[in-house]
């Protein structure tokens, strides 16, 4: 299986949402995609330490349930750099130009977009 970055972006943005600091599990939506692609990202970012949650082994399908519970601050630094949908996009373009990535480089190239936008809407050159 291959990353889906989309499917990360928008599993982090409805774990965010859904998070409200009161604790319990958060629900996903699928949309049209596999329960087995969802569990796989998912468990991707718990490994990445993006989000916090519990695995919970699961009898029924051949992969283990993945439960989040909430995005950890690399979690919630990584989808601020992502959020902006023009950021997102000129971020995907800029990796995919670069025939490679990793989410390092990602949340870099998004970094220098957000950082761009800010130099010419303040002046201030960071």
């Amino acid at each position: 299986m291959k990353r889906d970055m989309d499917l990360v972006r928008d599993l982090l943005l409805q774990i965010e949402e859904f998070d409200q600091g009161l604790g319990g599990d958060v629900e996903i939506e699928a949309g049209d995609r596999a329960p087995q692609v969802i569990a796989e990202h998912l468990r991707l970012l718990l490994e990445a330490r993006l989000i916090d949650g519990d695995v919970v082994p699961d009898d029924q399908y051949a992969f283990d349930h993945i439960v989040p519970t909430r995005l950890t601050w690399a979690g919630h630094d990584f989808l601020d750099t992502v959020r902006d949908p023009e950021i997102w996009k000129k971020t995907k373009e800029g990796a995919l130009s670069a025939k490679g990535f990793t989410l390092d480089l990602l949340q870099d190239l998004a970094k220098g977009f957000i950082k761009k936008q800010i130099e010419e809407r303040t002046g201030i050159t960071l």
